[in-house]
């Protein structure tokens, strides 16, 4: 995922429609935890080379 707002524009256009305001909150969600996962792995990864 490149940003939110890519993932929320593919999101509508595949859905052929704006999202409501509970998929937007959703998708907020899920893009943040995968930041957070990502950041997460990354760091895990550094530790291992050391």
């Amino acid at each position: 995922m490149k940003n939110f707002f890519h993932l929320y524009r593919q999101t509508s256009t595949r859905l052929g429609r704006e999202l409501y305001e509970e998929e937007v909150t959703f998708l907020q969600w899920m893009y943040e935890r995968y930041r957070v996962e990502e950041i997460s792995r990354k760091l895990n990864k550094k530790r291992i080379l050391r």
